[in-house]
């Protein structure tokens, strides 16, 4: 699931925030604290897909070898490694 962010006002600088209380970041204008939540929900985004592919390789795997899912799934990391 993909964080939320939230910019908040301290001092004369903004403060990007994830939802579980996180510093991302301070900036000294909201631009800049709006651009870095724009990088910040396209990483997130970047990584839910990573994690579907590799999701969907170790469903591959076990079927085709006939192994158990934590097996299948060192098999994927040793070979992205």
């Amino acid at each position: 699931m993909a964080d939320t962010y939230r910019i908040t006002l301290q001092g004369p600088e903004f403060m990007v925030s994830q939802n579980a209380g996180v510093t991302v970041g301070v900036y000294s204008t909201q631009h800049q604290a709006l651009r870095q939540i724009e990088e910040c929900e396209r990483d997130d985004f970047m990584l839910e897909a990573a994690r579907s592919l590799v999701n969907n390789a170790v469903d591959a795997l076990v079927r085709m070898h006939h192994i158990d899912r934590r097996t299948a799934h060192d098999w994927i990391k040793e070979a992205a490694d």
